[in-house]
């Protein structure tokens, strides 16, 4: 009819709208592979916070059994609201943001994720990327029907690129695989590593082989990195180059073109025009207050918050302010080699932790840190909700990275005795990398060290991956952010907001040691209750809620700074060793001597500093690693 959509319904309530949007369907797209449903009244299959989804674009040979589906394969995202009121709503923005992080989840390799709002008869188009939410102005679909058709059945014409997904990625009959340097690499089903936030480098990695089969000797790496940073792949081929040892291999890496284009943020925001950032309130009564919402302690679970700020929060997105882009904010910072006070700070001590990727460091239902994500920060890099008047978004490079070995993570240990020699070694490969290769790593954790298979007498039985935020010595500031690192392992004088050092990742070394000791190393005594153990002996971890390393990741770096210094402390210290599981009740003695080797007294304080004669440290540690590996061995020779 004039100026209305025939059978419309009004008021357009939702249950009437999907079926009016169903038979609008099935008159414009009939006989296409794709078609759009709606999951309003059942959960998608794969979500970790049981969201429904009003409308989605799938492919129409993917429905699994009772008509469900599931968020791997949802192409395109919709959100539906009865009021045109709430088409520039905030909740209208984190619900459908909600749905993206979703899909970023259950699709790892996804570029960028379309979607649509239709609030009453206005209907706004979004995209998300690694750099965050953007949108076109709203049209009322009823003055503008061509338009309307033109959206929907646009979408489902687009190409597999066209709509984000990964197609450097190729498929055959024996699974996926890349090509690189004539070779193909096949990869695994599922990745070994992947982040769940929006806002982020979006770090996948999977196990790959040169045949199938074959063995897992490489891991293949997709990320989207800042372009104001040193690509990972030419610091690892420059290491490699100068003969350091002790860290994962280059075979190969690349930036990524998808249908002969770039694949970088810029690429796909060229020709755009953005509006002025839309901000929040902080002020608003779904608003938490700054402190509380970017405070790390109090993020909460996206199911039981019922603050917007929150939510956002864990969707990987800022409550600092809402824009269609992100900010790629430069900071002025200082990479003092030995001297971590000189140079001007980017931000106060008192600053609160930047919470871009919170979601992937605080574990939603259980409220700690989720270890298995690649989750490292770089504070003071905006994120996709940060306004900023220097630039419109930040701009990230979809790069590709082929690594030798795959090896094991480090919580795959299968002795105390292994574990510590792949620290040891792991240290190693860090002073091979500082002395020969001229790196500094700048982000160890418990996910960036790996156990390796020795191949011969001599090699590593632990290796160093992961140079994402690593930085050549002597070269230009980057452009990106000032503090780095992973919340849990940083360094004080790094939570300071002091310039970053070899003795930083020197202490960051010791926390990953303190923090197995106390994460793992229990066992499993099945369902029986008393002294008699399962015979099927199963290693679990402890709850770090319950523990003092709560402090080590909660509050503003000042908090968890000061939470480090008085774990530091020799009584404090010895609170922390109490809570050593049992498997490594014998490695107190080696943590009391690593953290003799790295807070030696100096002028009845606590050292926190860095030598500059770097063996000082390098061989104390090394050394205490020695010698807990000597007297475990004669241990367990004396057992035998």
């Amino acid at each position: 009819t004039e100026s209305h959509w025939s059978g419309w319904p009004e008021p357009s309530i939702q249950g009437r709208i999907f079926e009016w949007f169903m038979k609008f369907q099935s008159t414009v797209l009939s006989r296409l592979s794709r078609r759009y449903y709606t999951s309003a009244n059942q959960v998608l299959r794969g979500s970790e916070a049981d969201r429904k989804l009003d409308m989605f674009l799938t492919s129409v040979d993917v429905t699994l059994s009772n008509s469900e589906h599931d968020w791997s394969s949802v192409l395109v995202i919709g959100e539906h609201k009865q009021n045109p009121a709430e088409d520039r709503a905030t909740k209208t923005l984190i619900q459908l943001a909600g749905y993206a992080r979703e899909v970023f989840g259950s699709q790892p390799d996804r570029r960028f994720v379309p979607g649509f709002t239709i609030c009453g008869s206005l209907m706004r188009l979004w995209v998300f990327d690694r750099s965050g939410p953007y949108n076109s102005e709203e049209f009322d679909i009823h003055m503008e029907p061509e338009r309307f058709i033109r959206v929907i059945a646009g979408y489902a014409l687009m190409t597999e690129a066209e709509l984000g997904l990964n197609t450097f990625i190729k498929r055959d009959a024996t699974g996926k695989y890349i090509v690189v340097r004539g070779v193909r690499i096949f990869q695994e089903d599922h990745p070994i590593a992947s982040q769940k936030a929006i806002v982020c480098r979006g770090t996948t990695c999977y196990r790959g082989r040169r045949g199938d089969p074959g063995e897992w000797e490489h891991v293949v790496k997709f990320a989207w990195p800042s372009d104001k940073r040193q690509r990972e792949g030419d610091l690892l081929k420059l290491a490699k180059e100068r003969g350091v040892k002790g860290i994962a291999e280059w075979f190969h890496h690349e930036q990524i073109t998808i249908d002969g284009n770039p694949d970088t943020i810029a690429h796909f925001r060229r020709g755009m025009k953005f509006g002025a950032p839309r901000k929040l309130s902080s002020k608003a009564s779904w608003v938490d207050s700054m402190e509380s919402s970017q405070a790390y302690s109090r993020t909460r679970s996206l199911r039981r918050s019922r603050s917007s700020a929150a939510r956002l929060t864990g969707l990987g997105i800022s409550t600092s302010s809402t824009t269609i882009s992100s900010s790629g904010q430069k900071r002025k910072r200082d990479e003092g080699f030995v001297d971590g006070n000189s140079g001007k700070r980017s931000r106060s001590i008192e600053s609160r932790s930047n919470v871009a990727d919170v979601e992937i460091i605080v574990d939603a239902e259980k409220r700690e840190p989720d270890t298995t994500s690649h989750h490292s920060i770089q504070e003071a890099e905006p994120d996709s909700l940060a306004g900023c008047e220097s630039e419109t978004y930040g701009n990230r490079i979809h790069c590709c990275l082929v690594v030798s070995p795959a090896g094991r993570p480090l919580h795959a240990y299968s002795s105390v005795g292994e574990l510590l020699q792949a620290l040891r070694d792991a240290i190693r490969g860090h002073k091979s990398l500082l002395e020969d290769g001229k790196i500094l790593h700048r982000d160890i954790s418990e996910n960036n060290i790996i156990i390796t298979e020795a191949a011969t007498k001599g090699d590593p039985k632990g290796m160093l991956i992961d140079l994402d935020l690593a930085k050549e010595l002597d070269s230009l500031p980057s452009g990106a952010s000032h503090r780095t690192g992973t919340m849990q392992f940083m360094a004080i004088e790094v939570l300071q907001g002091k310039g970053h050092t070899y003795r930083h990742d020197l202490e960051s070394f010791f926390y990953v040691f303190t923090w197995m000791c106390i994460r793992y190393g229990y066992e499993d005594v099945g369902e029986t209750s008393g002294p008699r153990r399962s015979t099927a002996k199963k290693t679990r971890t402890r709850p770090i809620s319950t523990s003092r390393l709560r402090g080590w990741y909660t509050g503003t770096y000042a908090e968890i700074a000061r939470n480090k210094l008085g774990d530091m402390d020799k009584n404090g210290f010895e609170d922390i060793v109490a809570e050593f599981a049992p498997q490594f009740e014998n490695q107190k003695q080696l943590a009391r001597e690593l953290r003799s080797a790295l807070f030696p007294i100096r002028d009845g304080a606590i050292f926190t500093a860095t030598f500059r004669n770097n063996y000082i440290m390098y061989d104390g540690m090394i050394d205490a690693f020695s010698r807990a590996i000597d007297r475990l061995r004669k241990e367990e020779q004396a057992i035998a």
